[in-house]
């Protein structure tokens, strides 16, 4: 039967480990010096050799060294320990053996002597996946395990693994294996396997199997099967859904030139024909860090290239990775985000009063009819006073005409709505709001209401109320901006969500600030009362009164969003 690359070349001595020497030479080091201790944590990214690593450390504490070697594979220990059936080497997968009674048979088999070799080794994998329960009866034992017995846990979440289970253990971080390191061991298997293929091929399976030598070895098995004769680029993007290096660096480019029609097609194309959205944010992070390395130190320019807009693509991509990967439609996340981040910072290239670039998204079942927002939106836009209070909910500020003292009343008003949030905030309502966000992605490419729904859709919603709500933004500039266009905000929202709430906006730096002092007033028995939004000649102040409180985490957790 067939066996597969990564279990044919899996390490079976110290010296075949790839791209862990710091490890692999303290662990030498202490079966050398007969430093060995009862317990260890290897903990890191998937595919770096933490269960192999244990398996050979298990050998090799039982070795008798005829031949000097810390694993000599002569020696009657080794043979036995050699075998799949060796008694004395006991794997547990804690995914699957996660329970309390799991935890409690070891533990009545831990003090029985190894029947052939020196010490009996646990290996628990994944041992993060135990529960709680399973940890409590695991402690005792870990501690102080009989003389014969030697725990190896390995881990991808070190997080997870109560800090009492860890400050009994040595602890060995796992690295990611370096690119160079994969590609040599790469090579090597390649020669022996007959498997004809290029450098270049390799360096691609090693940066995207992302330092995992496991994950490189099976997309090398894969691409060899796939290919008997000369294995291409071209052959490795097609079969693993990736773009082919020119499409990376065309996306850029229009990325930089703002075409956004190219940019929504691209992006629907890659998702249609089965790419995986993910992978490829991944391949331009990594592009991208080659242009901006290539800019700053290799003085490499494209033309085309605006490096403000490639660094910023970089980070965003950087740090909305996770979201990206748990989003349920990738592709309307990533439109959603490219298109953002070029309105934000290159507004000739996307301009909302000339949507022709942009894709109108129709959704006759949503309930919304656009028409009547973009009526009221030019209403609004039609009036020449500097304020129009239809409501007081509805104040708003002809944003053409926005001057320091509009501006620090719309402040004003945006305090007392912060203030008014937190006075009447529950539970119930910011789930509520938080159901309806869905909602938005429908409209994000109306030609008339598009970019508010994108002001709204790159907040973070914190707290609501059945007449307020907060919304947050990363930056002062993105409050500033929007606020002074809070009445066309409010409208869509209300209109989509079928609410109507005032909504007050804030920075996350502050936000942090304001739960903070939230906690502290809950703490001192005060709670804030609804007031009344100023007047155009109004400058009212957010005031608290003194009054009983309920329990701080319990209120808190309720009323707003925790992090």
């Amino acid at each position: 039967m067939y066996q597969v690359l990564y279990r044919k070349y899996r390490p079976k001595n110290f010296d075949d480990v790839v791209g862990q020497k710091i490890v692999v030479k303290t662990l030498e080091n202490a079966i050398r010096n007969n430093k060995i201790s009862h317990s260890y944590i290897f903990y890191g990214p998937r595919g770096t050799g933490k269960t192999t690593l244990a398996k050979i450390m298990a050998r090799a504490v039982n070795c008798k060294h005829q031949d000097g070697k810390l694993l000599c594979d002569s020696c009657k220990n080794c043979i036995v320990s050699k075998e799949n059936e060796c008694v004395d080497i006991i794997e547990i997968d804690a995914a699957s053996n996660n329970g309390v009674d799991e935890i409690r048979e070891l533990k009545s088999k831990v003090n029985l002597v190894p029947s052939s070799l020196d010490y009996k080794i646990y290996i628990i994998d994944e041992v993060h996946m135990l529960s709680m329960g399973a940890f409590n009866a695991l402690l005792k034992t870990i501690e102080e395990p009989p003389a014969h017995s030697i725990f190896i846990l390995a881990t991808t979440e070190i997080d997870k693994v109560p800090e009492t289970i860890i400050s009994r253990c040595q602890t060995f971080s796992f690295e990611r294996v370096s690119n160079n390191d994969i590609v040599k061991r790469l090579r090597y298997v390649s020669d022996l396997e007959n498997i004809n293929i290029s450098d270049e091929v390799l360096y691609e399976i090693a940066r995207v199997s992302e330092g995992g030598m496991r994950d490189s070895l099976g997309m090398l098995d894969k691409v060899s099967i796939y290919k008997t004769a000369e294995i291409t680029l071209e052959d490795f993007y097609k079969l693993n859904s990736l773009l082919a290096e020119k499409e990376i660096k065309d996306f850029i480019k229009d990325f930089c030139l703002g075409n956004n029609k190219e940019l929504i097609k691209k992006i629907n194309d890659y998702f249609n024909s089965g790419k995986n959205i993910v992978q490829i944010a991944n391949q331009l992070v990594y592009k991208l860090s080659d242009v901006i390395v290539d800019y700053y130190i290799n003085n490499v320019k494209e033309d085309f290239f605006d490096i403000k807009l490639i660094e910023v693509l970089a980070n965003t991509l950087n740090e909305k990775m996770f979201d990206l990967k748990k989003s349920e439609h990738p592709n309307i996340y990533f439109e959603i985000m490219i298109l953002n981040i070029l309105r934000k910072l290159s507004p000739k290239s996307i301009d909302y009063e000339d949507k022709k670039n942009i894709v109108i998204v129709e959704n006759k079942n949503s309930g919304f009819d656009s028409k009547i927002v973009e009526k009221e939106i030019d209403d609004n836009n039609a009036e020449d006073e500097n304020f129009v209070e239809k409501k007081k909910s509805n104040r708003v500020v002809n944003k053409e005409e926005i001057n320091e003292e509009n501006l620090k009343l719309l402040y004003d008003i945006n305090d007392v709505r912060i203030n008014n949030t937190f006075a009447e905030a529950s539970k119930d309502a910011l789930n509520n709001h938080k159901s309806m966000f869905s909602k938005f992605s429908d409209f994000t490419f109306d030609t008339k209401i598009g970019y508010l729904i994108c002001d709204i859709m790159d907040a973070t919603l914190r707290a609501a109320s059945e007449r307020n709500i907060i919304l947050s933004y990363e930056y002062d500039s993105s409050v500033k901006k929007n606020l002074k266009n809070i009445d066309k905000i409010q409208k869509v929202y209300n209109q989509i969500t079928g609410f109507n709430v005032s909504i007050a906006l804030i920075t996350d730096e502050n936000w942090e600030k304001i739960k903070e002092e939230y906690i502290k007033n809950k703490k001192n028995g005060i709670i804030y009362e609804y007031k009344e939004e100023p007047s155009l000649d109004d400058n009212s102040e957010k005031v608290v009164d003194d009054g009983n409180s309920e329990s701080v985490i319990e209120m808190f957790g309720d009323v707003i969003e925790y992090e």
